[in-house]
């Protein structure tokens, strides 16, 4: 009987002697993490080293997204993330709130896959690439606010003005109630969906065993922002619609009564850089406000379009400097840093 109490005592004392030891090592392995950090920055975390980790769980996944020189460096990484794989909350799931520079995110990770991101949030690239397509943004903006100012002017009986491509008008339509209502789609006339849309079936969309015929067209804004809509054709009322995607525009343009939809064609020379995933010859959709003075052009066009020269326009410099112009609010600060690099 001794003896089984003495082994017991042993076992305990070594079980103690155990956890002990477990807690010590635990201690030791956990990173020292400022308690501000924990509170301040969402998916942040202080290593021993004194560099700041990023990490952010999707489907109950945790995804480390690498290390970092500051905790606001982390902390960017972190949104730049949720953009991607927490798009359906992710103005909820962000450190910082959006500025006139991480609103276009959205739009250039929407030609890379979630792999392709995270790579590059991973590898300290995602600034550089984030950055360089600012830049071909901005120039395109630029140079595509000229087109389609010019057209509207030939379109008044203006000159022509030379461009370094060309935007032309393939038709326009006045938006009746019913395309701004809740039906949310936009009818396309019949003339213009067969000579300027992609070949659609005049059949009902239930026809063929249930098959529902969809294409999908893309068109950018004047602000270079991608808009996909689902094309089809509507038997019961024999019209040519955008269905999905539409009320999404309606609401981001807010767009009434009475405005008026312009469509155009854009051809860039071959030697002209577009933004990745944009092909030489793209669509545009436009939109011309309606008001009791006429039509006024929308919010996305800057001033410098209409007296930009050409010369102007074929400066690489130029172009930086209407990037810098647009991150106004972050240059005062000496530049807008993302992941530790400024972007000028």
């Amino acid at each position: 009987m001794d003896s089984l109490k003495e082994t017991s005592h042993e076992a305990n004392t070594t079980t103690d002697t155990s956890v002990s030891s477990d807690l010590r090592l635990a201690k030791r392995m956990k990173p020292t993490v400022s308690p501000t950090a924990t509170t301040k920055y969402k998916g942040v975390v202080q290593q021993q080293n004194g560099h700041w980790g990023a990490q952010i769980y999707a489907d109950h996944k945790r995804i480390w997204l690498g290390t970092f020189k500051s905790a606001a460096e982390a902390a960017a990484a972190y949104d730049s993330a949720s953009i991607k794989l927490r798009s359906f909350d992710a103005n909820s799931h962000r450190n910082f709130p959006w500025s006139e520079i991480t609103v276009h995110e959205p739009d250039f990770q929407k030609s890379h896959t979630t792999e392709a991101v995270l790579n590059m949030i991973r590898e300290s690239s995602y600034q550089q690439k984030f950055s360089d397509y600012l830049i071909v943004r901005s120039q395109m903006v630029a140079i595509a606010n000229i087109n389609i100012v010019g057209s509207k002017q030939r379109r008044g009986g203006g000159e022509e003005s030379t461009k370094c491509f060309s935007c032309t008008e393939l038709f326009h339509k006045e938006l009746t109630p019913s395309d701004v209502g809740k039906l949310n789609r936009l009818v396309i006339p019949k003339k213009h969906a067969v000579k300027h849309l992609p070949f659609i079936s005049e059949r009902d969309e239930g026809e063929t065993g249930g098959a529902v015929e969809d294409v999908e067209v893309v068109f950018y804004d004047r602000a270079m922002r991608q808009w996909k809509f689902r094309y089809c054709y509507w038997k019961s009322s024999q019209s040519f619609v955008f269905t999905r995607g539409w009320n999404g525009f309606v609401k981001e343009k807010n767009l009434k009564e009475k405005d008026v939809i312009v469509f155009y064609t854009c051809d860039v020379p071959s030697n002209f850089k577009t933004l990745e995933g944009q092909s030489n010859k793209f669509l545009m959709i436009d939109v011309d406000y309606f008001t009791d003075k006429g039509s006024v052009e929308p919010k996305e066009v800057n001033e410098m379009v209409h007296n930009v020269s050409e010369r102007e326009m074929k400066t690489e410099n130029f172009f930086g400097t209407k990037v810098e112009e647009e991150t106004k609010s972050e240059v005062s600060k000496g530049g807008f840093m993302l992941f530790g690099v400024r972007i000028q």
